[in-house]
């Protein structure tokens, strides 16, 4: 394969190379992408993750505008107003993914054709993104993704677990006038989507099902020390980022979700308002066979040992003391903290999640253990 002139190009087409799973000298120039398996999901993936390295906002169509890999590089070197954007050195900017970052995505299906909607609250990043890779979980399912607002503030910035919870549920309730609803999120979106389900239920709607996903409870571990966040970061070991490190809006959105958490202190969910509860865990620990004294970090602290060696997951492990008279399904899935929002291990979420939707028990087809 001819290498090509525009470094930028060259930088998007090694993206594209990484996210469909193939050496870059695979990419030909008149290779289609449906031939290397870009779906629609693998395509929103992949324009997520060229806006997250190089800052570059590519179409959401841009796959079927270009079919083939010849197309795409020439649309990206004639079009100058699609130039990567750059730092003061001359190194790729990477910038909070989308234009303005609003505050809901839709990520899978439509709206208005949907039976079912689900929403699932951002991590500690903030990002709806961390989902963008979930295979489709139905034909008559939509899922939204929800963005933090504070994507852009600076690294100083502040907000409250339960203060952000009410935008969100401002947004949730635009997307969707009325209940009931189904919610989720992913470790600290467990908390977001947890204060989300009480503000709802004080404006008189009803959440149908929240799902905590590998979200360790406040009641029994602390916020997720900072350093540990360095350390994951500074070791790759966020997801597949391969050999870099995540961008630094996401370090800083951390930062400020940290703070809110260490001072975030749940209350119990009071009937009628009690959602049925569904808890995933992640089977695995990020680090395998590691020595845990040359990491440099504390494992007396409930959370690391949690997310970095993971102990027995059995159980609710703190959640059932917030939903009073409840039953709730626990469930665990292939994957460690991070991996479970990546292929192959998001294959499992999406089952489950799917699964979740069933209002019968009968048509489950996962194992889920109830409480």
């Amino acid at each position: 394969m001819t290498k090509t002139q525009n470094p930028e190009t060259d930088e998007i087409l090694n993206i594209i190379a990484d996210e469909v799973g193939i050496s870059r000298d695979e990419l030909e120039g008149d290779t289609e992408f449906a031939d290397l398996g870009v779906d629609d999901i693998l395509a929103k993936s992949t324009v997520s993750k060229i806006a997250e390295k190089t800052g570059l906002r590519l179409p959401g169509t841009i796959f079927n505008d270009h079919t083939t890999i010849e197309s795409l590089r020439s649309y990206l070197q004639d079009s100058p107003k699609h130039s990567v954007k750059t730092t003061d050195n001359g190194k790729p900017n990477s910038s909070p993914p989308g234009p303005t970052n609003p505050l809901s995505i839709v990520l899978q299906g439509k709206v208005a054709s949907a039976k079912t909607i689900i929403f699932l609250l951002p991590d500690g990043s903030g990002s709806a993104t961390a989902y963008l890779r979930l295979p489709a979980i139905g034909p008559s399912i939509c899922l939204i993704g929800m963005n933090s607002p504070h994507l852009n503030a600076c690294k100083d910035g502040k907000f409250s677990v339960e203060g952000i919870a009410a935008v969100w549920g401002d947004e949730i309730r635009h997307q969707q006038p009325e209940g009931p609803y189904i919610l989720g999120g992913w470790s600290a979106g467990g908390y977001y989507s947890f204060e989300v389900a009480k503000y709802l239920a004080r404006k008189g709607e009803k959440v149908k099902k929240l799902v905590l996903i590998d979200s360790p409870c406040r009641l029994v571990y602390e916020e997720l020390p900072m350093e540990v966040v360095h350390y994951l970061s500074k070791n790759s070991l966020m997801g597949n980022w391969g050999t870099e490190q995540p961008p630094a809006w996401m370090i800083d959105h951390f930062n400020m979700s940290i703070r809110a958490i260490s001072e975030y202190v749940p209350r119990p969910i009071e009937p009628p308002g009690i959602p049925e509860v569904f808890i995933i865990w992640a089977k695995e620990g990020v680090l395998k066979n590691s020595d845990t004294v040359a990491t440099g970090l504390d494992f007396n602290v409930k959370v690391t040992q949690m997310l970095l060696q993971r102990p027995d997951t059995d159980g609710p492990l703190g959640w059932d003391r917030l939903f009073s008279g409840t039953k709730l399904s626990v469930a665990k899935m292939p994957g460690n903290h991070f991996t479970i929002v990546y292929p192959p291990d998001c294959k499992s979420l999406s089952l489950l999640l799917k699964d979740i939707v069933q209002d019968q028990e009968s048509d489950r087809k996962c194992l889920w253990h109830k409480l």
